[in-house]
């Protein structure tokens, strides 16, 4: 019996989009404890066609060695009657387990629920409810705490109805590499379209941003998903998937300042802001290590920014309704309450 690593030269120009083929192997080598051989092979989406026998033993060899460009080990072993068996070394192809607190997991979970049960995972709905299935065996439904404020549930859950839409079609557009367009305003309340090639989405305050590069402006960009105007479509409708790659080094968080809720003139200094224990794992999984953290008896945090504009924290606090107290500056909370009172009015 011998054993050899697969190596062969890689060739484009396959019929069946290769992405997809390579997932469908990949998929199978890690579902086979034993090994593969080729009746099993044959029965894979991909390489089971109408072409020559050789011609598909070459693709699957090339697709073999592309699996080993990008880091994985595929070996092969000679049995009786020349039997190959081709499989996948387990220890480098799965993700770490995570590390995570039971409210972490819970939360995870809720709004994982909260999407599905609403409609908007949209085309992640399959892979959202395979994730939520390996995150409750993951821990154990025990693990879990048994409840969890629902301000705390419904954070980020189609709050705004104009991201869910928009969310749908960047991800699609984002899974297949495809640009999109689509009208923006920005703070000056200037109008314009924008073609962007989507490098990711991002969570933060309460609120979803895209950030992609802006080839007119050569430059990597952020965009508020609430300020996106219309629909979001492929900036050119007769593109494939593939148009770009997103570089190497792309670092999403480079896109966001450290100071969350903005500094400078017209900002409140000082503040403080008290949260109750319901919801305070959630504003240490936020800004631990950024802001100082002051904990109190009963598991209540008061936050401590030196600066922060009003607007920009009261549509942080939104998202905690009955859950926060701001303790100062005395100037930021007759803010609030002044917005406080204007919403109530606003909602007779």
């Amino acid at each position: 019996m011998s054993r050899r690593v697969i190596k062969s030269p890689t060739i484009m120009g396959e019929a069946m989009d290769k992405g997809e083929r390579l997932l469908n192997l990949l998929s199978a080598l890690l579902k086979s404890r034993e090994g593969l051989i080729w009746p099993e092979i044959e029965q894979i989406e991909g390489y089971g066609d109408a072409r020559p026998l050789r011609s598909r033993q070459k693709r699957f060899e090339r697709d073999l060695h592309d699996l080993e460009a990008a880091g994985l080990t595929i070996t092969l072993r000679t049995e009786e009657g020349a039997k190959r068996r081709y499989s996948l070394d387990r220890s480098n192809a799965l993700l770490p387990t995570l590390d995570l607190t039971p409210e972490q997991r819970l939360l995870l979970y809720r709004v994982g629920r909260g999407y599905l049960e609403s409609g908007g995972a949209g085309p992640m709905q399959h892979y959202l409810s395979s994730a939520l299935l390996k995150l409750q065996a993951g821990s154990g439904l025990a693990a879990m705490p048994d409840e969890l404020p629902r301000s705390g549930v419904m954070r980020n859950v189609l709050r705004r109805p104009a991201e869910a839409k928009h969310l749908q079609a960047i991800g699609v557009a984002l899974l297949e590499r495809r640009r999109i367009k689509f009208k923006y305003t920005d703070r000056d309340r200037r109008q314009s379209t924008r073609a962007i090639a989507p490098y990711a989405l991002v969570c933060r305050r309460g609120g979803w941003y895209l950030v992609g590069y802006d080839g007119e402006r050569k430059a990597e960009r952020t965009f508020r998903l609430t300020r996106m105007a219309g629909k979001v479509t492929q900036a050119d409708a007769k593109s494939r998937s593939g148009e770009y790659e997103i570089p190497t080094h792309f670092d999403p968080e480079r896109n966001f300042a450290s100071d969350h809720f903005g500094r400078g003139l017209g900002a409140f200094k000082g503040v403080r802001v008290r949260f109750d224990a319901d919801v305070a794992f959630m504003v240490e999984n936020e800004f631990e290590g950024i802001h100082r953290i002051e904990r109190l008896a009963g598991g209540a945090r008061v936050l401590h920014l030196k600066e922060a504009f009003g607007h920009e924290l009261f549509r942080y606090l939104g998202e905690f309704a009955g859950h926060w107290q701001v303790l100062g500056p005395r100037e930021l909370r007759e803010f609030v309450v002044g917005r406080l009172k204007g919403s109530l009015k606003a909602n007779k």
